[in-house]
């Protein structure tokens, strides 16, 4: 667009121009005139007389171009002071607006703050409210064992229950002792029964029906199941010349007991098979399969394969050290050394040195394969546990004798031990707390789990005991064995005022 001083020049140009014109018109009138007289008279006089009119026309033009000028120049001037205001209302009008810009960013973020203070208010307090709810889970699962022993179930079981719901809804640790120990207590889980004569060295699990095989030190193999709270056994094989000290079953479903004093016992169905006797005398202690139609037995200081086909032993391997344990890892089998060596055997029979720091004699070893995890269970009771690259992941301390046997469900590592105790260790824990989950009579040897609610545990005395490991699956048979809810005052005394109330038997 133009300017407005500009725009004023023209104007006044244009009028210029229009009085230049007429003049020009009149100066061209007179001329023809005086060109008209002097043709016709020649008279002087007349000539004089016009060039002196268009002398003063020419001045008028002169005079009306000057006041022109003086008037452009004018509207030029009052047009610049416009246009020096409107610049100055412009810059006000930009000032103005980049301070409402700076206020408005300025309101922004201190929207942005407030709104972080109040998120940060509310994660607090929802901290607050957790921690609560997870010290609160755990005093009312100690309430819940102090009524037990009292003998008041019905109060028990319903605290036991409130301790693990408060517990598992804020994200607790529904594995702490004294909540464990409640619902244990309270959800029946323990039940036993007498299997063999003697000490169970081994169980397995035969098959996906809740079918267990387990062998004993007083060379008993017997297959049981239990299902509904009744244990159904049927006893497969007796041989009072045989110790059984391990067992396994092969993919065709053959069941191998290896007796300490140089005895393989075969079971194919239930029909049992003529015991073949092994190289050595004494010392065997345990076996696995390994690759096609192979069996990797254990003496006390060497290692033989078996060919379950030939049924013969087909190679030995020399150990340099006295062979104090074995465990499977993967396709392949860690051995054990007294004096801290440590070597894997695959299916080509050939021993390979593994580099493990473990600072003691290992007793007892398992592997998990889902988080490619080892434990190693020690003599002095001291559990170690290493990542996939061999590294420590710490050491798990709880039990006073010798692990005896180790088994991972899930994130958590159970552990057996001669100071007749199994454990319970969380294994994500930075600082894992054992959780004795029984207390036994004799010492426990094995334990095995063919799914993740139940564990099987075998003693000296000859009992096997299932025990309910899943916390989940023992509220659940509180809650379902719920003979009431609450009263007011119980929920008052025992819960809070300040507690909402929940509503716990259907």
């Amino acid at each position: 667009m133009l300017g407005v001083s500009t725009i004023a020049l023209a104007v006044v140009a244009y009028k210029q121009h229009r009085d230049n014109v007429k003049l020009e018109s009149e100066m061209e009138e007179l001329r023809s005139r005086i060109g008209h007289y002097e043709e016709r008279d020649g008279n002087s006089y007349v000539v004089e007389r016009i060039s002196k009119q268009m002398e003063d026309i020419a001045y008028q033009q002169m005079d009306i171009s000057n006041k022109r000028r003086e008037e452009a120049l004018y509207q030029m001037k009052v047009a610049d002071e416009m246009r020096g205001k409107a610049e100055s209302e412009q810059r006000k009008a930009q000032e103005f607006a980049a301070t409402a810009v700076e206020a408005r960013n300025m309101a922004e973020e201190q929207k942005e703050y407030a709104v972080g203070m109040q998120l940060r208010a509310e994660h607090s307090r929802n901290v607050a409210d957790t921690l609560s709810y997870i010290a609160l889970g755990r005093s009312l699962a100690s309430l819940s064992s102090t009524q037990y022993l009292a003998g008041n179930k019905d109060a028990s079981a319903l605290l036991a229950y409130t301790a693990w719901k408060f517990t598992k809804d804020y994200k607790g640790n529904v594995n702490i002792p004294v909540i464990y120990k409640s619902l244990s207590q309270n959800s029946g889980s323990f039940t036993s029964s007498i299997i063999h004569k003697g000490g169970v060295s081994r169980i397995c699990a035969l098959n996906d029906k809740g079918d267990y095989v387990s062998v004993s030190r007083y060379g008993e193999i017997t297959q049981w199941n239990y299902a509904s709270g009744k244990w159904d056994k049927q006893l497969l094989s007796s041989n009072s010349a045989c110790s059984y000290r391990d067992m396994c079953i092969d993919g065709e479903g053959v069941i191998y007991a290896l007796s300490y004093n140089g005895l393989l016992q075969s079971v194919v169905g239930k029909q049992v098979a003529q015991p073949i006797t092994l190289p050595e005398s004494k010392g065997w202690t345990r076996l696995f399969p390994i690759g096609n139609n192979r069996l990797l037995l254990s003496s006390a200081s060497s290692l033989y394969i078996f060919d379950t086909v030939s049924r013969m032993v087909v190679a030995s391997i020399q150990v340099p050290q006295e062979i104090t344990t074995l465990g499977k890892k993967g396709d392949r089998v860690m051995v054990f050394g007294k004096k801290g060596g440590i070597w894997s055997v695959g299916k080509d029979a050939k021993l390979k040195a593994e580099e493990i720091s473990t600072r003691g004699i290992v007793t007892a070893f398992t592997w998990y394969k889902e988080k490619n995890l080892s434990a190693i269970g020690l003599e002095n009771g001291d559990i170690l546990v290493f990542d996939a690259s061999g590294n420590s992941r710490g050491k798990l301390v709880g039990h006073s004798s010798r692990v005896t046997d180790l088994h991972f469900v899930d994130n958590f590592l159970f552990s057996s031990s001669y100071d007749r105790v199994v454990n319970i260790w969380d294994v994500n824990a930075t600082n894992s707390e054992a959780v004795s989950i029984n207390d036994f009579t004799s010492w426990v040897y094995c334990m095995c789990s063919n799914d993740k609610k139940a564990l099987f545990i075998g003693e000296q005395s000859g009992k096997v005991s299932r025990i309910v490991v899943s916390p989940s699956e023992m509220a659940k048979t509180i809650h379902s064995n719920l003979k009431r809810d609450f009263t007011d005052d119980e929920w008052a005394y025992y819960v809070g005022k300040n507690v909402p109330r929940i509503k716990l038997k259907n």
